[in-house]
């Protein structure tokens, strides 16, 4: 279900509709930084039965999220696998989401042991902690206490890399995803 949670942050975020606790208006890669040898094509499936379809496209990846229930719905993202230093994280921007007035991209860091994908959201109470004590690269709270980072690329990179193996600054869990096929 965390997964879950996941997406409806990646869609809210993208349609910057205040939904979603930060979104960054640039992207967190270069195309220095892109990778693709994480075995990540194929599908994944969630405790709760949802589904999630990758395929390589272009420079980085389509993703199908299908939600089981009634209705049934997919929502769909752009994907981007990079590697800053030792640590992969994945760059990611709605493609479902009909009220997308401003591109958004969200970011986390991930993990893969065997079959299992393993996904850490920037934690929300530390960047928001951050953001008020000024460490954090140029942003704006808006409406509904959602951060907007407007720092330029190299400067997310640099705070990503500060904070990496900062156990505070992600949102782990023991939730993954694992390879159906």
């Amino acid at each position: 279900m965390r997964f879950t949670l996941w997406l409806a942050v990646l869609a809210g975020a993208a349609a910057m509709t205040g939904c979603a606790p930060t979104v960054a208006i640039h992207p967190l890669y270069t195309t220095q930084d892109l990778v693709s040898d994480l075995p990540l094509e194929g599908t994944w499936s969630e405790k709760d039965g949802e589904i999630w379809q990758i395929k390589k496209s272009g420079d980085g990846y389509e993703v199908a999220a299908v939600h089981t229930g009634d209705p049934l719905e997919v929502s769909k993202y752009n994907v981007h696998l990079l590697r800053l230093k030792e640590s992969e994280f994945v760059d990611v921007a709605s493609k479902s989401d009909p009220e997308v007035g401003v591109a958004g991209h969200m970011f986390a860091k991930i993990r893969m042991e065997g079959d299992d994908l393993y996904v850490a959201m920037i934690d929300e109470t530390w960047l928001k902690h951050m953001v008020e004590a000024g460490q954090a690269p140029q942003s704006t709270v808006g409406e509904g206490q959602q951060i907007v980072l407007t720092a330029p690329t190299s400067e997310l990179q640099k705070f990503i890399l500060l904070h990496a193996a900062d156990p505070d600054a992600w949102d782990d869990n023991d939730d993954a995803l694992h390879r159906v096929h």
